[in-house]
């Protein structure tokens, strides 16, 4: 199945299908599961790193913490990556 320019796996899930096709079918590739033709989920492969993103682009602070990033954004409060660099160098000093 071809999404946005993505090419994915599709597979039709029937009610005798086992839970171990579905993860041998996803251990390389993402998987769109289908059932009576319909999108009910997506399998992805994750190490252990992209585990821990996955876990943290859905934890409420972090999300929060990316709202309010934005936010400082849209007001102009921002530092320059030199800015960055000097103050960083400074409290390194102390």
């Amino acid at each position: 199945m071809q999404t946005g320019g993505t090419v994915m796996k599709s597979i039709t899930v029937k009610d005798d299908a086992s839970f171990n096709e579905l993860l041998r079918a996803s251990q390389d590739e993402d998987v769109l599961v289908l059932r009576d033709g319909r999108p009910v989920a997506v399998l992805i492969p994750l190490d252990e790193e992209e585990r821990y993103w996955y876990e943290r682009e859905r934890d409420p602070a972090f999300i929060a913490s990316i709202a309010r990033a934005r936010e400082q954004v849209k007001r102009g409060q921002t530092v320059s990556h030199d800015e960055l660099k000097n103050e960083l160098k400074k409290r390194k000093k102390r």
